[in-house]
């Protein structure tokens, strides 16, 4: 009973959404349990599961709406199953994502570990380009690294305004600020990224944090690797860097009541009797002899 058969994988191309890519899914899953059922005559039901609503209600009898071509393949599936044996039956169903269902969370495995080889070979296909260029040194990943779990939020943001050179800079306003000021509040000379990390004398107290990975300074070790980036974040920490009046932020430690209301709001989005919520399965699709017992009863 909990033996894996049959996997696939696939990409969509980047214009797919998530409904397109469940009723691929679906309709990939009905052909191959047809193909199974002809070589194994005893299964009579089939049971495919997903979780998205629009696309399990929507799947079988086409449509004239996105995602028609997968729902022509999954309903002549369909059909082509119950028509052999009057006894089979089809059932659709939703159930609940991330909620450790077993086959649901085998698919989200195999999706992830696809997209993410499929993410790292673009990434290096691709050349880097902008103002992140530079930084652009750390292999795409699914869950986040450690500069963005263990830094605060005040810090990591400004961290990747530094990296991506859309901060309170010099020349970040010379591109698109024209009417605010491009020099450094220290006076010295415009405030470009590379002046603010290694020489602007504000912060020179706290260099030898990023000196202690990097005797030259040098940005792409910075901003593009583990070590760079945790001297950053311990670096913009004790700096007034990349703020809009290059002084140091004070960190807030006591909620605001605009805080207070985001949680009442969150506590009431979540289920609080520890039932969760469950979904409710449809009623199935039945093979033509079921059609006329059904029609019987009803006489």
């Amino acid at each position: 009973m909990d033996n894996e058969v049959f996997k696939e994988w696939g990409s969509l191309g980047r214009k797919a959404e998530v409904y397109d890519t469940e009723l691929t899914g679906i309709a990939r899953a009905m052909k191959a349990a047809r193909e199974y059922a002809d070589h194994n005559r005893r299964v009579k039901h089939v049971h495919i599961y997903a979780d998205n609503t629009a696309a399990v209600t929507s799947v079988y009898k086409p449509k004239p709406k996105p995602g028609q071509l997968q729902m022509i393949r999954t309903t002549r599936a369909v059909d082509s199953f119950l028509e052999q044996d009057g006894e089979r039956m089809v059932n659709i169903e939703w159930c609940p994502g991330h909620e450790e269902v077993i086959g649901n969370e085998r698919a989200d495995e195999e999706a992830k570990a696809e997209a993410e080889i499929r993410w790292v070979r673009e990434w290096r296909r691709s050349p880097p380009s902008g103002g992140f260029a530079i930084a652009n040194r750390l292999e795409p990943r699914w869950k986040p690294r450690e500069h963005v779990t263990h830094t605060p939020r005040e810090v990591f943001s400004r961290m990747t305004q530094c990296r991506t050179k859309h901060a309170f800079l010099g020349e970040y306003y010379a591109r698109f600020v024209p009417k605010e000021s491009n020099r450094c509040t220290c006076e010295n000379c415009p405030q470009i990224r590379e002046h603010v990390i290694k020489c602007c004398p504000k912060h020179e107290s706290h260099r030898d944090l990023l000196r202690e990975v990097d005797a030259q300074l040098e940005l792409g070790v910075l901003l593009g690797t583990k070590k760079g980036l945790e001297a950053l974040a311990k670096f913009l920490t004790k700096t007034g860097a990349f703020t809009k009046m290059g002084e140091v932020q004070k960190q807030r430690l006591t909620p605001r009541e605009d805080d207070e209301e985001n949680e009442e709001e969150e506590e009431r989005g979540w289920d609080t009797d520890g039932k969760g919520v469950r979904g409710r399965t449809s009623p199935g699709i039945r093979g033509p002899q079921s059609r006329i017992e059904k029609a019987r009863e009803e006489e």
